[in-house]
């Protein structure tokens, strides 16, 4: 009976423990609340909301991505699936190639969700620093979509991850390489400083073992450095903090033009 009962606690303390842990840093954002930031979430695509295993696997993980892109990001279609219930706050997306494992670890949830079939949708209002035309460009390992005012306006990934089942207008240019791809540009948008802006992004890992993502920001007219005959264009900042430059990324230094603003 006495040791029933500590394998119940231990069950239970597992469960709760995403929504005690507080204070933590990773790459993925912060487990504290911050002023100007996008909220993610982490869903395990593997494990139905009791922890039962669902019907996805690494063959049909992409046709779920489709799906939530398809239905407008309705995240009616990833709440059939295991939801962390304690969210991340974000200022950027710049995550270096690491062990896919730190998702879980970052959201507090390593003993109950593997590190494959996840995605984790970053969600909330910005402000473009000044009038412009913009535009966003990013990659990511295994997958990468963003989102502005209820239009997909950036795609990529590994071609094992990107949706079959989702017909997106594609700009079809390449920039440069980053991690182990190369990031692509998407849809040019005019914003105007001020301007509230919808932003989600949708960030993903199919098979496990090494993931990246990372998140940029173009304005039309600026003129940036360049790296393979590519310009460097800066991270989509929500705080004005330096990048540490690593062998498989790079990034503009940050500046006023680059640094936008979140609303809480």
């Amino acid at each position: 009976m006495i040791r029933s009962f500590f394998i119940a606690l231990s069950i239970t303390l597992i469960w709760i423990l995403p929504s005690v842990i507080q204070g933590q840093q990773s790459e993925f954002g912060s487990s504290s609340e911050e002023e100007g930031a996008l909220i993610g979430i982490l869903y395990d695509l593997k494990q139905d909301q009791q922890g039962r295993p669902s019907d996805v696997t690494e063959l049909n993980y992409r046709d779920v991505l489709g799906e939530f892109l398809a239905s407008d990001w309705d995240e009616h279609i990833l709440s059939k699936y295991f939801r962390v219930s304690r969210p991340v706050y974000a200022t950027r997306i710049c995550i270096p190639i690491m062990q896919a494992v730190q998702a879980p670890e970052s959201f507090g949830v390593a003993e109950v969700v593997e590190p494959r079939l996840w995605v984790v949708h970053y969600k909330g209002q910005v402000v473009a620093p000044m009038d412009g035309v913009y535009r966003l460009a990013g990659y990511a390992d295994d997958f990468i979509a963003a989102r502005i005012n209820g239009k997909t306006v950036l795609m990529n990934g590994r071609t094992g991850s990107i949706p079959r089942n989702y017909q997106w207008e594609n700009p079809g240019r390449f920039g440069m390489r980053v991690g182990n791809g190369r990031i692509r540009y998407g849809h040019w948008l005019t914003l105007k400083k001020g301007e509230v802006i919808d932003l989600d992004v949708l960030i993903g890992e199919r098979p496990g073992g090494g993931f990246g993502a990372w998140l940029y920001v173009e304005r039309e007219g600026e003129t940036y450095p360049s790296w393979q005959s590519f310009p460097i264009l800066p991270i989509l900042q929500l705080l004005d903090e330096d990048i540490e430059i690593s062998g498989n990324f790079r990034a503009a230094p940050p500046r006023e033009s680059s640094v936008w603003k979140a609303l809480k």
